[in-house]
């Protein structure tokens, strides 16, 4: 499953490296701090979902606001994720976290 939405992130930045980079690179971090503080294994596979998403809302606000803050990406992210783990068949209760974590991604108080 991670794979299948690793390639799925990839082909919806075609054409923006940079982007793709970012996302693989923020997807590596993610998964070497949560095995290596031995994050529980359910926890590490929707640490991985949210860290290859996380940006998933860039192109809707470009689209929308001519901008891409990350208050508008928390904003619209959640639901872009939502629908592309759908049509992948993710578990409700994973898809229910990974838009939590990808709408409060740029959110750096109350963390929980």
């Amino acid at each position: 499953m991670i794979n299948r939405i690793h390639l799925e992130m990839i082909k919806l930045y075609r054409g923006d490296p940079k982007r793709i980079q970012h996302f693989c690179k923020v997807h590596s971090y993610a998964k070497l701090i949560a095995e290596t503080e031995r994050v529980d294994e359910g926890d590490v596979f929707v640490i991985e979902i949210a860290a290859l998403t996380h940006d998933i809302g860039i192109h809707v606000c470009e689209e929308k606001y001519g901008d891409c803050n990350g208050k508008l990406q928390e904003q619209e992210g959640p639901a872009e994720a939502e629908k592309m783990m759908r049509v992948l068949g993710f578990e409700e209760t994973v898809i229910e976290r990974v838009s939590y974590l990808v709408g409060h991604h740029h959110t750096y108080t109350n963390i929980d």
